[in-house]
């Protein structure tokens, strides 16, 4: 083989491993040292918008071990918050209501989703998760640390044969566990607050939601394209078996959207999807 050819295939090679270290180093469970060398998760800084793109913000980092879990095998995963100096940050804003740390994880089709409450251990916190399909999960921690909201997100893998599926065309009707949700949005615009309401019925009967984590329901949407990240609790207002949501969605594009209500003491989760309009 010519010299010439020979020296094209080696800078091809040499981009590929580049590319392959780049995707296990976002994967992996790096350190606060490393991270800073190679300006991992680096976009966002103080003061970066709370959605959960980067695994900083406000002065806070992510740490998650493992990275990788077996298919529906229930694994012990541990989360740490460090700091810019290194130091763990333990004393999360709390409320009588609600858990210190929300842990949020999203299959990256939207398909997959499971909203869990990790207990501290010492200077971090631990969550039992089994994931029931392979690919890869997006994690968002989600907590209030002085005063401010502040959610970061990593990857964990799942190995095994992967098979994307297209999120749903919008649609203003879910059904989940027996349960009918209808959807009422408008239209929805970027960047403009609007009401997303809710109405619960079971064979064709209303449903009243009983209390959950101190409201009648969460919602959490997630954009398509970047799977940026948005927590909303209910209007004060919301009573009766419907459940009103005043949410902001910044970009437009097409979200998912997880609605968690609680009836019969088990909590129940409805996905839809939206298109949000320039």
């Amino acid at each position: 083989m010519p010299a010439a050819a020979r020296l094209a295939l080696f800078a091809v090679a040499l981009a590929v491993v580049a590319a392959a270290a780049t995707l296990l180093g976002r994967a992996s469970g790096i350190t606060v040292a490393e991270a800073a060398e190679e300006g991992h998760g680096a976009t966002a800084g103080p003061g970066a918008v709370p959605n959960g793109r980067s695994d900083v913000a406000g002065g806070v980092r992510l740490l998650l071990a493992p990275t990788t879990l077996a298919v529906g095998e229930p694994a012990r995963v541990e989360l740490r918050l460090v700091g810019d100096d290194g130091e763990p940050v333990t004393e999360l804003d709390e409320t009588h209501d609600e858990p210190p740390l929300h842990l949020i994880l999203v299959r990256r089709d939207l398909t997959g989703y499971l909203h869990l409450h990790p207990e501290r251990v010492g200077e971090g916190f631990v969550a039992d998760v089994t994931l029931p399909e392979p690919g890869v999960w997006r994690v968002y921690a989600d907590f209030e640390l002085g005063g401010e909201k502040i959610v970061l997100g990593r990857d964990l893998v799942v190995p095994g044969a992967f098979a994307p599926r297209a999120l749903a065309a919008p649609d203003d009707v879910a059904e989940a566990a027996g349960y009918r949700i209808a959807l009422a949005a408008g239209d929805l615009r970027a960047g403009t607050e609007a009401t997303l309401t809710f109405g619960l019925t079971r064979d064709g009967e209303p449903v009243v939601p009983e209390p959950y984590l101190g409201a009648s329901g969460h919602l959490v949407a997630i954009r398509e394209d970047d799977l940026a990240y948005l927590h909303v609790h209910p209007v004060e207002s919301t009573a009766g078996s419907t459940v009103a949501f005043d949410a902001e969605l910044a970009e437009p594009g097409r979200y998912a959207l997880f609605l968690q209500f609680r009836d019969e003491g088990a909590v129940r989760t409805a996905r839809f999807a939206v298109e949000v309009r320039r």
